[in-house]
């Protein structure tokens, strides 16, 4: 009982935003030895200036001419593939392969958020530990403003203390602090809090310098993520749950958030940008019945992940038959847990709006596939009615029912939620620099096609990728370390499927699949890596088939789709190349599944095949 009295002055202490602020700098310390990572190395060649980049880059066509200027990096930092400004070039080159969906676009507006990578490459642009503190000064801000937020909000200030120590503890926050190019999320927080501080005021005390700010700030959070859509459904679950006016006031409340987001949105459209073509993103307003199945069914996932701490990544590494089994299991954490947090819910306007908040938050992010990177704003109503039903149970608080049953129940509830996001979210914590070099490591060895001497005037012929999205950063990549970069880079096939190798002349090779098709991995194990390779390699969705007898064409290259699966995807590929098969000028790679390893292949002789196998 003592320790729980002396726990309740350090939670209750004032000073206690500060302290954790200082705490979320160290514990993020170990991210100073990461470097760059995959869209930092992008980032680099855009925002370093020609002096600084590897002309090799210029000459393949895979950095504008404007690089380093403060326009181009505030217009087209976080422009990934668009068919306006890239996607031919990069189609050209390798970096993204030949089945790429000619209209595929991955294209954000982040301006805030580029202005401030635009400002490392100014102020210390060959200290990428530098960089590393200015994400990690992000981070700690927003653990700083949390904070706040729960002490405005939560009373007795021991139990909102509670819910920013969680808030910190959680894991979740760990990969988007330690990688550069994810310092969107923490910027866009940052803007939603004080959004939300300022509504709050504005509310409460009918502040109007408060009313002026708070639409700025959402503007802010928009304009440094799209993340920050979900903003509003705070602003939402305020209007609903803790407006004490009546309605009409309340719905012209959210008017200056609502012409905000409308003004964003309109810009955002009428600039070209929005992610459409594949399925890891998906496009709500051009694809509404496609995303609305995916909040169905992503919804639950991330969810449970922020529930209960299990990696809502696992959405992704496991197969489709599969995956209606975990779905399952994750509804009833989406909807069992609401349901124990009745009495509650039924009592407290404030656990009513971090529920709103909380589950309406997840809408946003469910527009590409679940990733835990993704719920911070989920978190914060996670966090703050976990607080709040713990804080309320340990002080017999009038919401609690008088049942014995109940409260055993309760009881359990309470120490199963603190043990998760406590001492095993602690665990975690620690364990999050190691496990995430584990998993980085782990996709570098699938863009790890070796040193390449002399390949400068080599097509890199690659028979099977396990990764092929991942080469759009392999270019950036050997550039920073100073290694050769290909003529091109061709990659005939993902690595998901078994394939056959014929040669069926001088100039040209035949690949069948083995399997349904190649875009597709056979669905023979439950939970695997690969399945993850297949959804991040997704560049061209089912609605966008390649049917018998399409034809692509690359420089020194032509690609004829023989046959497909159901008219979908292709079974077999005929690549007619302009040279000898023979010919030193192309460098032939495959990848080994028992090895992990790239090794190279042997061309087979006109007539004859080559068995390459899959992943299972």
């Amino acid at each position: 009982m003592a320790i729980f009295v002396q726990l309740r002055k350090v939670l209750d202490h004032r000073h206690l935003p500060v302290f954790l602020a200082v705490v979320a700098f160290i514990i993020m310390l170990p991210a100073l030895r990461t470097g760059l990572l995959n869209d930092d190395l992008d980032h680099r060649a855009k925002l370093a200036g020609p002096s600084r980049i590897n002309e090799r880059l210029f000459d393949v066509g895979l950095v504008p001419d404007d690089s380093g200027r403060l326009s181009q990096a505030i217009s087209d930092l976080f422009v990934a593939v668009s068919p306006d400004k890239n996607l031919e070039r990069f189609k050209n080159y390798g970096v993204l392969p030949w089945w790429t969906y000619e209209n595929l676009r991955v294209s954000f507006w982040r301006p805030l958020t580029s202005l401030t990578h635009w400002l490392d490459y100014r102020l210390f642009p060959n200290s990428v530990v530098m960089m590393h503190v200015h994400n990690i000064l992000w981070f700690t801000a927003v653990i700083y403003l949390v904070s706040i937020l729960y002490r405005r909000l939560i009373g007795p200030d021991w139990i909102a203390g509670l819910a920013a120590v969680l808030y910190l503890l959680d894991d979740n926050s760990y990969f988007p602090a330690m990688w550069v190019a994810n310092r969107n999320i923490f910027l866009s927080l940052f803007f939603a809090i004080l959004t939300l501080l300022a509504h709050h005021r504005w509310r409460q005390h009918n502040s109007l310098a408060a009313a002026i700010v708070a639409p700025f700030c959402l503007l802010g959070s928009l304009l440094s993520a799209e993340a920050g859509i979900a903003t509003f459904a705070y602003l939402f679950a305020y209007a609903v749950s803790l407006d004490r006016v009546n309605w009409i006031r309340r719905v012209l409340s959210l008017l200056p958030a609502v012409l905000v987001i409308v003004l964003w949105h309109i810009i955002y459209n009428a600039k070209g940008y929005g992610a459409y073509g594949g399925d890891f993103y998906l496009d709500p307003v051009r694809e509404p019945l496609n995303y609305a199945w995916a909040v169905v069914e992503r919804g639950s996932f991330l969810l449970a992940s922020q529930w209960t701490s299990l990696p809502a990544e696992i959405f992704g590494f496991i197969h489709d038959a599969a995956r209606i089994q975990y779905w399952l299991i994750a509804m009833a954490f989406v909807v069992l847990i609401p349901i124990a947090f009745l009495p509650l819910l039924y009592r407290s306007r404030l656990a009513q709006f971090w529920l709103v908040g909380m589950y309406l938050s997840v809408l946003p992010i469910c527009a590409t596939i679940p990733m835990n990177r993704n719920l911070l704003f989920v978190g914060i109503g996670a966090f703050g009615l976990i607080a709040q039903f713990v804080g309320g149970f340990l002080d017999k608080e009038s919401w609690l029912p008088k049942s014995r049953l109940w409260r055993t129940s309760g009881l359990v509830i309470c120490i199963v939620l603190l043990l998760i996001h406590l001492p095993i979210a602690a665990a975690n914590r620690i364990a999050a620099p190691k496990v995430t070099s584990m998993i980085i490591d782990e996709l570098k060895s699938t863009m790890d096609v070796g040193l390449l001497t002399g390949s400068e005037n080599q097509d890199l012929v690659i028979i099977n990728a396990p990764n092929p999205a991942s080469f759009i950063y392999i270019p950036f990549s050997r550039a920073y370390e100073g290694k050769p970069l290909p003529q091109a880079i061709r990659v005939l096939a993902p690595g998901f499927v078994p394939l056959e190798v014929t040669r069926t002349g001088e100039k040209t090779l035949m690949l069948r699949t083995q399997s349904s098709n190649f875009l597709t991995c056979p669905q023979n194990r439950e939970l695997d890596f690969v399945y993850f390779y297949e959804n991040f390699s997704d560049v061209r969705s089912v609605k966008n088939p390649l049917r018998a007898g399409d034809r692509i064409e690359l420089p020194r290259l032509f690609v004829k789709v023989i046959t497909a699966d159901n008219d979908v995807f292709p079974t077999e590929v005929l690549f007619t190349f302009a040279v000898s098969l023979d010919d030193s000028s192309l460098r032939w790679l495959q990848w080994d599944w028992d090895d992990e390893s790239y090794i190279p292949f042997s061309v087979p002789a006109i007539g004859e095949k080559s068995e390459i196998t899959g992943p299972f």
